[in-house]
């Protein structure tokens, strides 16, 4: 096997990338929310423009298609894969209960709940959260730093490249679609999640024309983001 197709060297090289732009954007913390605002914008076109030829038309068919209870099926099964990652955040921000409820949650999910395509949880009282190491560097007291549009990621900012570094060294338990060894079903999961988070994106509300849409998000992300801590 060629080395740039072992799939380690491919995390370690994302992991050195990412700790890179951590430790860039983590220093530049007192310039300003939107520092990058020009380089930013772009990335936000170019990415509304991907959404625009792939994802919203793989969305739409996906939605045509596959009937209501089909795809609660399979967002419940992809959703059911990030409360490990949940509750090990959970853990690292002291909520012992509510890391007890998510590994609790999973457990019975992938086994009672059929590999997780039905939320059994929620029905005996494990409801769900939604917990990652950017929220857990957020109670540690580690600052939002700069916003910055990532190319296909979308929004995120200083402290938030250093959640996805720790997801990329967390490997498996942050991802675990990175178990499946099988390139290209590895790929068929990963467009498949991105289609099915899209498709629950259709209904929501336009916004006006006149409006900036890139300060909206930008100001709703950040905003959000600060808010996830504080709960």
């Amino acid at each position: 096997m060629d080395t740039f197709d072992d799939p380690t060297y491919s995390r370690r090289a994302r992991s050195c990338i990412f700790a890179l732009l951590s430790l860039f954007l983590a220093a530049c913390t007192t310039t300003g929310v939107d520092p990058y605002e020009g380089f930013n914008r772009k990335m936000s076109s170019f990415n509304t423009g991907v959404d625009t030829a792939i994802f919203k038309p793989a969305a739409q068919g996906y939605r045509a298609v596959v009937p209501s209870q089909g795809r609660t099926l399979i967002f419940n099964f992809f959703s059911n894969l990030s409360d490990p990652w949940t509750a090990i955040n959970q853990l690292l921000q002291g909520r012992l209960q509510n890391a007890g409820s998510d590994a609790g949650r999973f457990l019975v999910n992938s086994t009672v709940g059929i590999g997780g395509l039905i939320d059994v949880g929620t029905k005996i009282g494990l409801p769900k959260h939604q917990e990652d190491f950017g929220q857990t560097l957020g109670v540690w007291g580690v600052p939002q730093g700069p916003y910055i549009v990532l190319p296909m990621l979308g929004p995120s900012s200083g402290r938030g490249l250093i959640s996805q570094y720790a997801g990329n060294f967390g490997g498996d338990i942050a991802n675990p679609i990175l178990y499946v060894n099988h390139v290209p079903t590895r790929n068929s999961l990963f467009f498949t999640l991105l289609v099915t988070m899209r498709a629950r994106q259709l209904d929501q509300p336009q916004l006006p024309p006149q409006a900036d849409r890139y300060v909206l998000l930008r100001d709703f992300y950040m905003r959000s983001r600060e808010q996830q801590v504080q709960q």
